[in-house]
């Protein structure tokens, strides 16, 4: 009778569990998350710079426009953007365009308007309030601009607001003073006007351009000194003899008057880089040659009494940049709590992923070793069995059962130490061994 032998195949079930398999998935699934939120960080974070940088100047002649001028192509140059000034009525103008986001700067002059609402990148030059009459008029005094046609400047300039401030000390309103809403070099066209205040710095072309002859002379600001403690802005100052005039020495003598400043001011979200290079163009451009009166970088802070956007504040506080380490420093040991947590949960997490792979070779090999039994036991039932054959078809039989069950051991126990493992020697042999047998047993079935 022909014996069959039941070759069972064993599937070990294996409970669900944790194995490093998942941890591997968490592991990446968390660098996957990293990643994707570190790229998202970094595009909406990053430094987004206008195509195109506008300024808003003043007048075209005027000295902010001038200095708008000065600044435009080395500011192309550093930011590699087209830079475009825009002519406008001076601050109050220029603060509502930043303010608005029409415009990345404006040059304001110091309290013409509400400054601190914006950032101010640097202070610019001192702006001098310049009382400007007919040489052959009767206006000697500022107390005899009553009644007279006196220039203060567009409506939305800061020079007329300063006009106004200074003539409030003085006792005289806007409306004493004619058809007033007009820029002071209609002197040169307009008989009719008998003078203009002027608030400007003391380069300004058009104003150079004025008192370049005999025709106008310049009044002093006898209430320098009450007017400074009533505005904040406002600083007591000298005009030196003869810095206007061909001809004749303008003014004759060394007068007072008062200064404001002029500011650079940018909302507080411009970026940083943009600030920078703004900065590095005003300060380090020589800019100093063209403009003699400009506020140097050493003395910025000192002239500045609103708030710096944080890029001038670390360009003019350089070391507060220590004091911002410091407080880093400072931040690391209030949360080193907090790192030797996460410096033990790694190290417990290196633990855990290291017991559950050991765990895993663990039961590889056991399942293996099981497995190595089984192809055993099957071996030893075929040798039984082959004895009792009794014909060639049967021994053929058993050979091809016996070469599957190596090839499957072959395929199967792939673990380096189970092939080192003695039990699977012994299987080797034993398979050998059989194959043998069988085939001599073959051999002599055929000889007969």
């Amino acid at each position: 009778m022909k014996t069959k032998i039941p070759l069972i195949n064993i599937t070990a079930e294996i409970p669900s569990k944790i194995t490093t398999r998942h941890v591997r998935k968490w592991v990446s699934l968390s660098i996957v998350m990293l990643f994707v939120s570190s790229l998202l960080m970094w595009f909406f974070g990053r430094t987004d710079i206008p195509d195109v940088i506008r300024i808003a100047t003043g007048e075209q002649g005027g000295l902010y426009h001038k200095f708008g001028e000065y600044i435009q192509i080395p500011l192309e140059r550093r930011l590699d953007r087209p830079v475009k000034l825009l002519s406008t009525e001076g601050s109050v103008d220029n603060f509502r365009r930043v303010r608005q986001g029409e415009v990345t700067f404006g040059i304001v002059q110091g309290g013409a308007v509400a400054i601190e609402e914006l950032s101010v990148v640097t202070p610019l030059f001192p702006d001098f309030v310049f009382v400007i009459v007919r040489s052959d008029g009767e206006i000697n005094d500022l107390s005899d601009l009553a009644g007279s046609d006196i220039a203060l400047g567009r409506s939305g300039s800061g020079s007329r607001i300063s006009a106004l401030q200074v003539l409030e000390h003085f006792d005289i309103h806007e409306d004493d003073l004619g058809d007033n809403d007009r820029y002071f070099m209609d002197l040169l066209d307009d008989p009719s006007l008998e003078g203009a205040i002027m608030t400007t710095g003391i380069e300004n072309p058009d104003l150079h351009a004025v008192l370049s002859g005999d025709r106008f002379k310049l009044l002093p600001v006898l209430n320098a000194e009450a007017i400074e403690l009533a505005h904040p802005f406002f600083r007591k100052s000298q005009i030196p003899r003869g810095y206007f005039g061909d001809k004749v020495p303008i003014p004759s003598e060394s007068i007072t008057t008062i200064t404001t400043n002029a500011f650079l001011v940018t909302k507080s979200d411009t970026p940083r880089e943009i600030v920078r290079h703004v900065l590095g163009v005003v300060h380090e451009e020589s800019l100093k040659q063209k403009v003699p009166t400009l506020i140097s970088r050493e003395d910025a802070t000192a002239w500045t009494s609103t708030k710096l956007h944080p890029a001038a504040n670390e360009y003019f506080n350089p070391s507060n940049q220590i004091g911002w380490v410091r407080d880093i420093l400072e931040s690391v040991t209030t949360m080193k709590e907090l790192l030797v947590a996460m410096g033990t949960g790694i190290y417990l997490l290196w633990r855990r992923w290291k017991r559950l792979k050991e765990e895993e070779r663990n039961e590889l090999r056991n399942k293996q070793r099981d497995r190595l039994d089984w192809f055993l036991s099957q071996t030893l039932l075929i040798e039984q069995a082959q004895m009792n054959a009794s014909d060639i078809e049967e021994l053929q039989e058993y050979l091809d059962k016996v070469t599957t069950i190596k090839l499957e051991a072959l395929q199967e126990l792939t673990e380096a130490e189970m092939r080192s493992d003695l039990a699977f020697s012994i299987f080797l042999d034993q398979c050998a061994s059989l194959i043998n047998k069988i085939q001599l047993k073959i051999l002599d079935y055929h000889a007969e």
